[in-house]
């Protein structure tokens, strides 16, 4: 359903987006190459992000990755947490969630199916847009909009801008061509 390009970008950006490890740095790096071609808004946001990120050591980086997503609620990477909080709605959308993962034959490797990293893996595999418009245009973007006005997450801040920049264009793509992929 996404083009090429874009499902790479998007398991790039899981990488990216995921507890830092040793694939990050060049994870990084890569995404802002391949945004360039493609997705020009988002590449110089992404480029400032492996730019900070070749500067930093492993280990600051996973304090700023725990002090970012774990400990702030406001940029936690559970979508689900952020729609509904914690409770029925949000156990709902989870289920919703895993029957489209095992409609696709895709895993979470035994993460909550509602984390953002989830979610790009996912998209780099699904193949139902009446399915994907709706979790970019009701969950994803509205759920990045808010994650980026906090600023506590300001070493991941380009990178989570990067992401909404991506994947609002790949929304309006997919909504224009009816979600066939093109290219």
């Amino acid at each position: 359903m996404l083009p090429e390009d874009a499902k790479e970008i998007c398991r790039l950006f899981a990488v990216v987006l995921d507890y830092p490890g040793d694939a990050m740095p060049e994870a990084a790096a890569e995404c802002a190459r391949r945004l360039e071609c493609s997705f020009p808004k988002s590449a110089r946001a992404m480029q400032d992000f492996a730019t900070f990120v070749s500067s930093q050591e492993r280990g600051a980086l996973e304090e700023i990755y725990t002090q970012t997503f774990d400990i702030a609620p406001a940029t936690a990477p559970y979508l689900g947490y952020h729609l509904f909080g914690e409770g029925a709605k949000r156990s709902a959308f989870m289920v919703k969630l895993q029957d489209a993962y095992q409609a696709h034959g895709f895993s979470g490797n035994g993460e909550l199916p509602d984390h953002l990293c989830v979610l790009l893996r996912f998209l780099s595999v699904a193949r139902d847009p009446e399915f994907v418009i709706p979790l970019l245009q009701d969950c994803v973007l509205p759920v990045l909009e808010r994650m980026e006005k906090d600023k506590n997450g300001q070493g991941y801040s380009p990178a989570v801008n990067a992401l909404r920049l991506f994947l609002q264009q790949v929304h309006r793509e997919l909504t224009r061509s009816g979600g066939l992929a093109h290219g």
